[in-house]
């Protein structure tokens, strides 16, 4: 037998711990001789790591310098002709029994215990056990052990466990939200932090559920863009709005970073979260508080503004009115010349009211109501409003229901809501084809205390991301809009005592507001 060819028996024998495999290397080590003997001596001498042979009864028969050294037993008489359970740790007797008598029923095994050395250290060995028999298929004579020191290993685990203790704990305990998941969302662990945001009692009612599962749908594109960074080895931040198991909405912002595995392969995304919807309800509140300071400052100017109009215009007004009233008295028998001129009077009043009006809206004055009928405010508000519906092609039809109470109610402002409101909707529908233009007028009884005025038009309409804004100072979608005038309205109404909204349907855009019935 060649010497390569017991090389290779030897491993064999070393990676399998197969007695088989030994006793062949035995006997064709017999066969060649002397010279053959000599050879499988010195390769079971030279074997790197400990190979021992041993009774059921645990007696070591035979065992190599490897084993010695590995027992700091010095000499073979140490440790040959004597029990094996001599340095074997007491908690592993029960367990060595037992694979010793499974061998000996010629099944292999194998297991991991501590040693007591000779010096007094401990070690972990991982030992494989394989029956020896004298022939193929005969009775286990002895029991062949491969065994080798485990301990750095056993070392190694065990700190690579506390460090995975470590992290858990660190994981565990940290306040902000620790998530991993995999390139399609799928949520694969989650700290208390993160559950807690999510409003979850347990792992298990997120783990295995996309992220996609609890954001707000309009945010799904961003963070499938933010997960493509991460695989692809970037660093990516994100902030978004989830919705949680309770139904709470929330802002949060998340740092998604790749993680590796043990061949630098990105195995999932680390994303360390935190709630940030304190500090975006508070930016909302400052933006908010900066456009009412910046309102108030534009109506501060208005103000100065209307007071400087109202000024300024109500000496010629005064004059346009008495000299149509001169003119009148001049007209003599010219009735309807004297009508004209009357009409000039009633108008040039009504425009020193409205402007007073404007002066006491912009300085918070109250209304000043007084009973009256709406059939008035409907036609006051139709002769003020006839020269522009013709200008535009506009048909305005009226309909106030017979016999309405009197509603309670400061008439100039009323009519100055129900002018801007039709303002609006021929300005709306200036893009209708000409001819099929057309507003309505109405007033009825909404109930015994209250009295609904609607203007509708079949206009393009209010798309709905503008209808929530529709109301709040200087909004405007119209070029060269101050946008005032249904703010204006809004408080108006309100002032009285309504309330007024705005609602799309059939085509139509509808405006209602309510006043309150006189001595209702």
């Amino acid at each position: 037998m060649t010497h390569a060819a017991l090389l290779a028996t030897l491993a064999a024998g070393l990676a399998t711990g197969a007695g088989v495999a030994w006793l062949g290397l035995r006997r064709r080590a017999r066969r060649g001789g002397a010279r053959g003997d000599d050879l499988f001596r010195t390769l079971f001498e030279a074997a790197p790591e400990c190979v021992k042979l041993q009774s059921r009864e645990g007696i070591v028969e035979r065992m190599n310098p490897a084993g010695l050294a590995l027992l700091e037993a010095g000499r073979p008489g140490r440790i040959v002709g004597r029990s094996v359970y001599g340095v074997i740790a007491p908690g592993h007797h029960a367990a060595y029994r037992a694979l010793t008598e499974a061998v000996f029923r010629g099944e292999p095994g194998t297991m991991e215990f501590e040693l007591l050395t000779f010096r007094g250290r401990r070690r972990w060995l991982e030992t494989h056990a394989a029956p020896l028999r004298a022939a193929p298929g005969g009775p286990v004579t002895g029991l062949l052990a491969f065994t080798r020191d485990i301990t750095e290993r056993k070392w190694m685990t065990r700190r690579l466990e506390e460090q995975r203790n470590h992290l858990r704990t660190i994981i565990e305990s940290e306040p902000e939200c620790v998530k991993l998941h995999d390139r399609q969302g799928v949520i694969l662990t989650i700290n208390p932090a993160g559950r807690a945001l999510l409003d979850a009692a347990s792992a298990e009612q997120v783990v295995g559920r996309t992220v996609y599962d609890f954001l707000v749908p309009e945010y799904h594109e961003a963070y499938r863009a933010l997960t493509r960074r991460v695989f692809a080895g970037e660093r990516a931040t994100l902030a978004f709005e989830v919705i949680g198991l309770g139904g709470r909405r929330r802002w949060l912002e998340t740092h998604g970073t790749p993680l590796r595995d043990g061949e630098g392969k990105i195995s999932a995304l680390l994303a360390i979260t935190r709630d940030i919807d304190e500090r975006k309800r508070t930016e909302a509140k400052l933006r908010q508080q900066q456009a009412e300071l910046a309102r108030v400052c534009r109506l501060s100017t208005l103000s100065e503004l209307a007071s400087g109009l109202a000024h300024e215009l109500s000496q010629p007004l005064c004059a346009v009115s008495s000299y149509a009233e001169s003119a009148a008295a001049l007209a003599g028998a010219d009735d309807e010349l004297r009508h004209l001129l009357e009409r000039v009077v009633a108008q040039s009043g009504r425009a020193a009211a409205i402007v007073g009006r404007l002066r006491d809206f912009v300085r918070k004055h109250t209304p000043r109501p007084a009973a009256i009928h709406p059939g008035i405010i409907a036609d006051n508000v139709l002769h003020f409003t006839a020269a522009e519906l013709r200008h535009h092609g506009v048909a305005l039809h009226s309909s106030i229901t017979p016999g309405l109470p009197p509603v309670r109610a400061d008439r100039v402002q009323i009519e100055q809501v129900l002018v801007n409101l039709i303002t609006n909707a021929i300005q709306a529908l200036a893009r209708a084809p000409a001819g099929g233009r057309r507003i309505t007028l109405e007033a009825v009884l909404e109930d015994q205390s209250t009295v609904a005025f609607q203007v509708s038009d079949n206009g393009c309409g209010i798309g709905p991301e503008h209808r929530a804004r529709l109301f709040t100072p200087f909004f405007t979608t119209r070029s060269g809009g101050l946008g005032l005038g249904l703010s204006i309205s809004r408080t108006i109404v309100e002032d009285h005592g309504g309330r007024i909204a705005c609602t799309v349907a059939g085509g139509e855009t509808r405006f209602r507001f309510t006043l309150p019935v006189a001595g209702a």
